[in-house]
Parts: C-alpha cells; structure tokens; sequence
C-alpha cells in the first residue's frame, strides 16, 4: 500500500507506455464526434492518458483519496500511432490542517519530443 510517508519529494514513481492508437482515437470520437481531428489526438484525451498512468503507476492506493486539483500545460497534439510515455514524480507532500496533502508532477513525450506536462493534488488517505 502506498501511504503518505511512501512519498520522498522528487522521487520518480514511474512510468507508463502507451501508443496512441486508431482503436483509441475512433473510441473517443465516436464519444465526442466534435473532437475528431483526423488522427491527432484530441485535447480531452490528455486527462484520460494522465490519469491511466496514475491509476496504473500509484498501486495499491488506500481507499478514500480525494483529487483536489489538477491543471495540465498542453505543448503539442501527438499523431495516430505515436508512442508516448508518462512519467509522475513526487514534487511536494505537506500537511495542512492535520491532512496529507501530495503533489505530483506528470509528463507525457514521445519521439517528436514533450506533449504536455500536468500537476494533480491529492489528499492522500493513509
């Protein structure tokens, strides 16, 4: 289980592999058919390759973990068939008012070179 005290700030947590793939692309738009940029990826596809990577990455978490805030800096739109990886480093852990507070740093690149980077916050549970 990955608590509170796992968390050195700087710390590389991992990372995740993932090909953006037509199966994927065709999955999305045929949810948000607006979003189709013919076989680049979407911009709401950020959050879903971030959040697989930290779903994946940060196991097992403890139940009760409260997302508090995220934000993501979109450097370029990556293409059909492109192999991209993310990385989450532990940026910063802080108490506030009693609670663990986590920040985790996220970055996604591929051969052409970085996608977008995010922060997400979380209240750690344990």
């Amino acid at each position: 289980m990955i608590t509170y005290d796992s968390f050195v700030p700087g710390q590389v947590m991992g990372a995740r592999e993932t090909v953006l793939d037509a199966a994927s692309l065709r999955a999305w738009n045929a949810l948000f058919p607006e979003d189709d940029l013919g076989g680049v990826m979407p911009h709401g596809m950020v959050a879903a390759i971030a959040m697989r990577a930290y779903a994946e990455i940060l196991q097992p978490r403890p139940p009760g973990n409260v997302h508090a805030a995220q934000r993501f800096d979109l450097l370029r739109l990556p293409r059909e068939g492109e192999r991209l990886t993310t990385t989450i480093t532990c940026l910063a852990k802080e108490r506030r008012k009693g609670r663990p507070w986590v920040t985790l740093g996220m970055e996604t690149a591929g051969p052409e070179g970085p996608a977008f980077r995010g922060l997400m916050t979380v209240i750690w549970a344990a």
